[in-house]
């Protein structure tokens, strides 16, 4: 794979050399383009890196034909519209720890200086050369209550800096267990409780449609008239109207921001304030957080063109390296099984399902239900379907596929991949008018997948190619017929197999053929006296 890559934004050269390294990756640097510009030229490129400037819309998405992937070089994605690419089956990727620490830095560096008003001092002396001890007396951060709303990893780098300061840390996070939280050594509590009990709040919450406004006026009226607010996170989480009302009136004691719902914010009236410390969106502005964002959004693209998972998707599921190496011979089995159980059922009904079973239950395994998805969507759909778009396109055809784990069930298989002992498998299965359908299969100790049982009926075959299938009463001279029309069209037969449940009863016949066959050879299968119903397929 090759990728033409546009850099539209500044990127360190850090970042570049790590894309330079592959020779696969073409790259452009054409920063300062207008939306304009950008739209005339996006047509041309495989791949695009932004950093905030950039504003990646729908009409981007939609010129850019070729784009396969977009990287943010930081840690939001407000300036990508992720849905759009998402349709598309464009991979987002971002750059989440990159600048971890840098922004923790800034909120502790906010926090003291909103403790101790050392921005109003400052130009008290500098600006104005008034030496005025008086008036800006603060308060210290020992033995004050810090409330984190938001305990991912910069809200849990904060917890630490905070409780080296000797302050309490009150967290609120719903993914959080009681038993991180005793790891890390705070106390977790409802938002409502933080806005009661807090000296300091601070925010690290993406902006969602959940966490917009997630503080509030009534969340402010809640809080002592002694508290102080930090936002370094994104603008638009807490209420900027609610904020300065209740900053003008007194009923808070400060609040410093980095970041706001409008920006450039030059004109928000919060400036005009005498207790807000501002800043001009800075939290990752440090040359290692450049430096670590733009070599780890440039990783994600080396990992993409050498077709091994990403590390930082927006809009896929992420798996370490050790875990996708483990999991992509199922990724593979999962997703031959769902085109076969759409070449023999035909559509999704209701109550749709896969059931994994064995040691391939302990894993993630949203990359193989998806995989699934792909192999029953591929042949009704003409649009590329991917690991980002699938769950999409089948949320839109009211397609709903349940995942089943049976961690103890037996694998009625020869041995696949073993884990203690023990064998994975995977089925489709669902309720049609003509009972349950399914299709099984596990992976080989080479990692080849096996179909192993087709509706019930037993089968064993690995051979990938061209599958020949059909349902048949097990009676002489049906199988000899099928082989005479093959032979007579010169299609040449690689292995058969028969399963059946009893003698002279429905069975199914399983050819592996080294050729296409035509529709015109099928139909003329199809009139075979015995025979109920032929489907080809590759496996």
């Amino acid at each position: 794979m090759e990728l033409s890559v546009l850099v539209s934004d500044p990127l360190s050269e850090e970042g570049l050399a790590v894309l330079r390294r592959d020779p696969r990756i073409k790259v452009d640097v054409r920063t300062g383009l207008s939306p304009e510009q950008l739209l005339e030229i996006i047509g041309e490129y495989d791949g695009l890196i932004v950093r905030s400037q950039t504003k990646v819309t729908e009409a981007v998405l939609t010129a850019g034909k070729r784009l396969r992937i977009v990287g943010r070089a930081g840690v939001g994605v407000d300036n990508i519209d992720v849905p759009a690419a998402t349709r598309r089956g464009i991979l987002v990727v971002n750059a989440p720890e990159g600048n971890t620490i840098a922004a923790a830095e800034m909120t502790m560096a906010l926090l003291l200086s909103l403790a101790r008003l050392v921005p109003q001092a400052y130009v008290s002396l500098v600006k104005e050369r008034k030496w005025d001890r008086h008036s800006f007396m603060g308060v210290q951060l020992q033995g004050k209550v810090l409330g984190i709303i938001g305990l991912g990893r910069i809200g849990t780098a904060v917890a630490k800096r905070a409780q080296a300061f000797e302050m309490r840390v009150l967290a609120y996070d719903p993914f959080v267990s009681a038993e991180r939280a005793a790891e890390l050594g705070v106390e977790l509590a409802e938002v409502d409780r933080i806005c009661e009990e807090a000296d300091f709040i601070t925010v690290h919450t993406p902006l969602t449609p959940q966490t917009k406004n997630l503080i509030n006026r009534e969340r402010i009226q809640r809080m002592k008239p002694t508290a102080r607010l930090i936002n370094c996170a994104r603008g638009g989480i807490i209420d900027e109207e609610a904020l300065k009302e209740a900053l003008a009136a007194g009923k808070i004691a400060g609040a410093a921001l980095d970041v706001f719902g409008k920006e450039p914010a030059t004109d928000s009236p919060l400036l005009d304030l005498p207790n807000v410390v501002a800043t001009p969106h800075l939290g990752a502005s440090t040359r290692e957080a450049q430096v670590n964002v733009a070599v780890d959004v440039a990783e994600d693209f080396l990992r993409f063109v050498a077709g091994e998972p990403v590390r930082n998707p927006v809009n896929a599921p992420a798996l370490r390296p050790e875990v996708a190496a483990v999991l992509e011979p199922y990724r593979q089995l999962a997703q031959k099984l769902g085109r076969l159980y759409t070449t023999l059922v035909g559509r999704a009904y209701p109550g749709l399902q896969v059931v994994y079973r064995g040691p391939v239950t302990n894993y993630d395994l949203r990359p193989l239900t998806t995989a699934v998805l792909i192999g029953i969507l591929e042949p009704f759909l003409h649009e590329e379907i991917n690991l980002v778009n699938a769950p999409l396109l089948a949320e839109e055809r009211g397609i709903r596929l349940a995942e089943v784990r049976e961690p103890d069930g037996r694998v009625r298989a020869r041995p696949a991949t073993e884990e203690n002992g023990q064998t994975s498998s995977i089925t489709v299965r669902a309720e049609t008018e003509r009972g349950v359908r399914s299709v099984s299969g596990t992976v080989t100790a080479d990692g080849s997948p096996r179909l192993t049982e087709i509706d019930g009926y037993r089968v064993d075959i690995v051979s990938s190619g061209y599958l020949l299938l059909s349902y048949h009463i097990d009676q002489p001279g049906i199988i000899g017929r099928v082989g005479t029309i093959l032979g007579s069209h010169n299609i040449n037969i690689a292995y058969m197999q028969v399963g059946r449940k009893e003698v002279r009863g429905r069975a199914i016949m399983a050819m592996g053929v080294d050729d296409p066959v035509p529709p015109e050879v099928l139909e003329e299968i199809n009139r075979v006296p015995g025979l109920e119903a032929t489907f080809v397929t590759e496996w």
